[in-house]
């Protein structure tokens, strides 16, 4: 993806909802990251650390 928004969600569907609101309010998704249903703080964290290593 080309764009500059980073987006971690819980659920595909969402990450799907949340792409489509972006790119309709004018912005561009650079990824999304799915952290699951049963995601612990640990996980949240860790996968916050992933997708904001994107230097885009």
């Amino acid at each position: 993806m080309d764009g500059n928004i980073a987006c971690m969600v819980n659920g595909a569907g969402l990450a799907m909802a949340t792409m489509d609101i972006i790119k309709l309010s004018g912005g561009e998704p650079a990824n999304f990251l799915d952290v699951g249903g049963g995601a612990s703080a640990e996980t949240v964290k860790e996968a916050f650390k992933i997708i904001t290593s994107d230097s885009k």
